[in-house]
């Protein structure tokens, strides 16, 4: 026979894994949609530049279960080397949004 027909468990479980960095970013997608609509709204949150920047280092993580449950090899690598870029990104996107935010003395996005 050449063809075996039979499914393995452990393609199914991995292919989960890159669902659930899908579906992580789509809910990225959904609160960075609510951050900026508190923005243009009524509503006050004095703390929405340090919600945007919990919200943005958690990206490298969705980029990394999509890349790993892929199954290959070449996707996994450019996953780690988006996520590495994005990190050293975050890292200095966040000393100049907390030096910003210190000299405006509020971590409110209205004030900037």
């Amino acid at each position: 026979k050449l063809v075996i027909k039979f499914k393995n468990f452990y393609f199914q479980s991995r292919s989960y894994i890159g669902l659930l960095g899908v579906f992580l970013l789509i809910i990225l997608v959904i609160i960075y949609s609510f951050i900026y609509g508190s923005y243009y709204s009524v509503s006050y949150n004095s703390l929405s530049v340090l919600w945007f920047l919990a919200v943005a280092s958690i990206s490298s993580y969705s980029l990394l279960c999509a890349g790993w449950g892929s199954y290959n090899n070449y996707s996994f690598l450019s996953s780690v080397r988006c996520a590495f870029g994005s990190v050293s990104f975050e890292a200095c996107f966040m000393c100049v949004v907390i030096f910003c935010s210190l000299c405006y003395c509020s971590y409110n996005l209205i004030d900037f």
